[in-house]
């Protein structure tokens, strides 16, 4: 079943609704005009109870070069908000297995629409970023590479969870967020969880990759006196598995499209991982 509906910049996204377990869940496709069969997918997590479900610059990108979008919409929790288990103390009832659900939606999703299985990508916002860490960890070769914008990694599985295989991985995080926060909260005083610092979060990855190199700039930024930008490149891997965090200076809980070109960033990384 399709339904259409607008994105911010005025193009059509169509909805679509695939049976999974004993529900119905839904997600929106973002398909530019003339896509090839075998285009590569990116797949857009939404943050906690966001109504923001689909990203116009992501989407802007993906018209430029040439890929899909697909935004699913998560699962209620205690609280009644839309969200991917990762930790937080409502998704406790919560009965789903988010690797699973989302290696079901690939399989649909790139059938459905003839993308490449191989070629798929996942970005995520605040919840849908904290998802990026957790299947880093727990189902890292479901996709070819993350980018998490306010992800944390929660100690639930940080602690009892091993990274295993080298996973691309991007963040982008504001230093200055209050609810993601970059100093991590050990004691939870923010209610959501136990997290580690971010740039322990990435310093993890980048270890487990084998990364031999770290490269610091500083990067343009559409507000530099107000958010300037610093990147950290981890590189020279083995495996060819770099990380990357981009510090947002001053910057808060947000998607950074005031200071970047989050979607365009996102994309560059990816595209370094498609698998020809």
């Amino acid at each position: 079943m399709a339904a259409l509906c607008n994105t911010a910049q005025g193009a059509e996204l169509q909805k679509f609704e695939m049976p999974y377990a004993d529900t119905v869940r839904t997600y929106t496709m973002y398909i530019p005009d003339g896509l090839p069969k075998g285009a590569p997918l990116v797949v857009h997590a939404h943050g906690y109870g966001s109504k923001t479900r689909s990203r116009a610059d992501l989407n802007s990108a993906a018209d430029r070069y040439g890929f899909a979008v697909c935004n699913p919409d998560g699962a209620p929790d205690a609280r009644g908000k839309d969200g991917w288990k990762v930790g937080y103390p409502p998704q406790e009832s919560m009965k789903i297995d988010e690797a699973d659900f989302f290696a079901k939606l690939l399989d649909e999703v790139c059938t459905r629409f003839n993308l490449s299985r191989e070629n798929v990508f996942l970005a995520g916002m605040s919840n849908g970023g904290d998802l990026c860490y957790q299947l880093a960890y727990t189902q890292p070769e479901l996709f070819r590479a993350y980018g998490s914008v306010a992800g944390l990694t929660f100690e639930c599985t940080y602690l009892p969870y091993k990274l295993t295989v080298p996973v691309p991985f991007l963040e982008i995080h504001g230093d200055a967020d209050k609810t993601s926060m970059w100093q991590g909260d050990h004691l939870n005083t923010g209610g959501w969880g136990a997290y580690i610092p971010v740039p322990l979060a990435v310093q993890a990855i980048a270890a487990n990759n084998r990364c031999t190199s770290l490269i610091t700039d500083t990067i343009p930024s559409k507000r530099p006196d107000l958010h300037p930008v610093i990147r950290y490149r981890y590189s020279d891997s083995p495996s060819g598995a770099d990380v990357e965090l981009y510090k947002v200076t001053g910057g808060k809980h947000s998607w950074h499209a005031a200071d970047l070109d989050t979607g365009d960033i996102l994309w560059n990384f990816f595209s370094r991982y498609l698998k020809k």
